[in-house]
């Protein structure tokens, strides 16, 4: 029975100040990542409505898998347009898809922010190449496998199909909501 206790000990010794470490560890870490997060949100709105000054969030429960509303203010205060952020289902997992909308409903610019995509594939998604065909449009989008104007990432159709769903879902709150006003 000694021999069982004495290593049972020793590893219940262990295991308590690795917790008690990775504790500390993240109390330690979690307000940086949340700053970078925040951070990293705020870029990509800027990117998506380069039009706006300052972003106002919208409140609110959102259905599907938009997870943020925001309106893209001048420096007058003026709403010139929103920037909404939807987590379509990709091929590895959520696509965090930004899209800004001016007032006339056409995408000003469009940011994939750490998409959980294939390295070299899927991951692809956030490249201007690829995000880049859809400035200037306007209505309902599609990849062009289903139809549509939006050129397929090759080998990574359903990245780029969650893309499109995000955007188009985006479009679709944002009519349903008055469009921007």
């Amino acid at each position: 029975m000694k021999d069982i206790a004495k290593p049972a000990i020793i590893l219940l010794i262990i295991t308590a100040v690795a917790a008690a470490l990775l504790g500390v560890v993240q109390s330690v870490t979690a307000e940086p990542i949340r700053i970078s997060e925040e951070k990293a949100q705020t870029l990509a709105m800027q990117a998506a409505l380069p039009e706006a000054a300052s972003f106002e969030p919208v409140e609110g429960e959102f259905e599907g898998t938009i997870s943020a509303v925001n309106k893209g203010l001048n420096d007058s205060g003026e709403v010139v347009g929103y920037v909404i952020t939807a987590n379509p289902g990709g091929f590895g997992g959520a696509v965090p898809t930004t899209v800004g909308f001016n007032a006339d409903m056409a995408i000003t610019g469009i940011q994939v922010t750490t998409p959980s995509e294939t390295p070299g594939l899927g991951a692809l998604a956030a490249n201007e190449e690829f995000l880049g065909q859809f400035k200037d449009k306007s209505g309902e989008l599609a990849v062009n496998k289903d139809g549509g104007e939006i050129q397929a990432i090759t080998s990574a159709t359903i990245t780029s199909r969650a893309v499109v769903s995000g955007v188009n879902e985006a479009r679709a709150w944002l009519e349903a909501n008055g469009g921007v006003n």
